[in-house]
């Protein structure tokens, strides 16, 4: 009965490992609050929402609204919204748009100063991920942001 429950142990404790690997995070660099949040720049250095490695790598508005998360295709890290539909790829800390422009990153990701964040709003109830749309060709990224801001991304 021991083994049983000490297998048991091991095997969550290397499936909650293997997430947070899986998605590339590997440490504190750029996380808030939890360690295993990590809070999204707009170009303006503001925080706008956060990715939450604990619930599935669900991307948060900073209110605590569910609006994406975070999927493996490949090698490539994308973004979804809850009806499914592409958004964008998480590379570096930075999230890119469908044309490669950034419109977000972690602190660090970039050069920019970062305001001082907030405190986040209650975490609302995270809806069912649905099935994913095609992940398009990944353009080259570009050396600019967006004129989309990350706000606008999510919605």
């Amino acid at each position: 009965m021991k083994n049983r429950l000490l297998i048991g142990f091991l095997l969550v404790a290397i499936n909650v490992y293997s997430q947070k690997t899986y998605f590339g995070y590997g440490g504190s660099s750029g996380a808030s609050g939890s360690s295993q949040q990590v809070s999204l720049f707009d170009s303006e250095g503001k925080a706008i929402a956060y990715i939450d490695f604990e619930e599935d790598a669900t991307i948060f508005t900073w209110g605590g609204t569910p609006v994406a998360f975070l999927d493996k295709d490949g090698s490539d890290i994308c973004i979804f919204n809850f009806r499914g539909s592409f958004l964008g790829w998480y590379d570096g800390g930075i999230i890119y748009d469908k044309n490669g422009y950034a419109v977000g990153a972690r602190k660090g990701a970039t050069s920019m100063m970062t305001k001082m964040e907030r405190i986040k709003g209650m975490q609302k109830m995270i809806p069912m991920k649905p099935m994913t749309s095609m992940t398009p060709i990944k353009p080259f990224w570009k050396n600019s942001w967006s004129a989309t801001s990350l706000s606008e991304f999510f919605f």
